[in-house]
């Protein structure tokens, strides 16, 4: 406890904790692609604990003093992927029942924890008003870091001057301050960015199909600008958009000359929203996974014979009880239309 503030009142995070043991996770189908391996960095656990230390101080800081957009739901104290759903459904309805086209453009950065400049963070920190120790803590954690991978060659041991690891305490508090100002930018009128710490969606409504694609497209402008001044990247070929409206002809939207494709459906924190808002494909999407998940036990349980007494409880807490969505928020998934 002593070394824990002593490094709080000198704002110094000792330099034999920075360093990070690097595995690859693969969470892809292809074993050549380099972009299907997840770096995974293992962290002393000593330097974890003072990390959530100083981290849960600047989130304290942040949220007394409001200094977070509402509409951030990642990652915060009394927030959930219920209410940036809730929220993103309730947006729709109001665009709907105004009788306006409703368009709802999914936004994916690449490698977003990756990529975050060390640069970009210290900037924001400066501007967050924390206390001093806090920020000055924050920029020594990311001063002379360093990550190892262990090959056949003996450790390969690089500096790590972008990007928050994989496994660090502090990644979500400080993406949440880098996001922070582009949700608080001013949107154009029947527009809004929800978001769920990294997952954005840019929702609009307007009564021509003109107008519509005139508020997207300054939209996207003004996204474009925080994402190149944080030097981050979209990914036009995952980035789609939803139209929920009657009009045969969507509107036309580019991404840095790239054209963003049209969806029946969207996927947003497991659910997935189609253009009829009749969550069909959310239903059978979820089938088709409860159907996956039951021959899968079938192989284990057997029909002669079962699954043993005191395996039921664990493949229940790990593989029946996580799939809960499968029933996501009935109040929440309910059109207000529809009596």
């Amino acid at each position: 406890m002593e070394l824990f503030n002593t490094c709080l009142k000198v704002a110094k995070f000792p330099d034999p904790l920075k360093v990070g043991n690097i595995l690859f996770h693969k969470h892809g189908k292809s074993k050549t692609e380099a972009s299907f391996y997840r770096p995974i960095s293992l962290l002393p656990t000593i330097g974890k604990v003072l990390e959530k230390l100083f981290t849960q101080r600047l989130n304290f800081h942040l949220e007394k003093n409001n200094r977070l957009s509402n509409l951030q739901y990642g990652f915060r104290e009394g927030r959930s992927t219920e209410m940036a759903i809730t929220k993103l459904l309730d947006t729709i309805h109001k665009g709907k029942a105004s009788g306006d086209h409703v368009l709802v453009l999914s936004i994916d950065i690449k490698g977003v924890f990756g990529n975050i400049q060390h640069s970009a963070i210290s900037s924001y920190l400066d501007n967050s008003k924390c206390p001093a120790n806090i920020v000055n803590i924050f920029k020594n954690h990311l001063q002379n870091r360093k990550v190892i991978l262990n090959t056949c060659e003996g450790p390969a041991i690089r500096d790590q001057k972008q990007g928050c690891p994989q496994g660090s305490c502090s990644e979500l508090a400080l993406w949440n301050l880098v996001a922070n100002e582009i949700l608080q930018e001013n949107w154009p009128i029947n527009t809004s960015i929800p978001a769920f710490s990294d997952d954005f969606v840019l929702v609009s409504h307007a009564p021509t199909r003109v107008q519509l694609e005139s508020q997207i497209n300054e939209s996207i402008a003004k996204f474009s600008t925080w994402t190149s001044k944080n030097q981050l990247e979209i990914s036009a070929e995952k980035t789609n958009y939803l139209l929920i409206s009657k009009l045969v002809r969507g509107p036309t939207i580019r991404w840095q000359g790239e054209r963003i494709k049209r969806a029946h459906a969207i996927k947003y924190l497991g659910i997935y929203i189609d253009e009829e808002m009749n969550w069909n494909t959310h239903l059978k999407a979820q089938s088709t996974r409860a159907t996956q998940l039951y021959h899968k036990l079938l192989k284990i349980a057997r029909k002669s014979w079962g699954v043993p007494l005191n395996h039921r409880r664990t493949l229940f807490k790990t593989v029946t009880a996580p799939q809960g969505h499968i029933f996501f928020r009935c109040d929440g998934l309910h059109d207000p239309e529809v009596p």
